[in-house]
């Protein structure tokens, strides 16, 4: 299984979305959202799923 390398600089754009997010609730949606993106989602679609599906984790993972 391929690495998919996290590059914050790839998401700059969408401050907005990812500034009210924990730290790890953010970092985990950058590395899904870096896969997304490099499965061949559009950038915006992918962040927006990737927020979605990292706040379920976190939520899971404190649960």
């Amino acid at each position: 299984m391929k690495k998919i390398v996290m590059s914050e600089e790839k998401f700059e754009g969408y401050d907005d979305e990812l500034k009210d997010l924990r730290p790890k609730v953010k970092q985990k949606a950058l590395e899904l959202a870096s896969g997304y993106v490099h499965e061949g989602l559009e950038a915006s679609t992918a962040v927006k799923k990737a927020i979605a599906e990292a706040e379920l984790w976190f939520l899971d993972s404190e649960g």
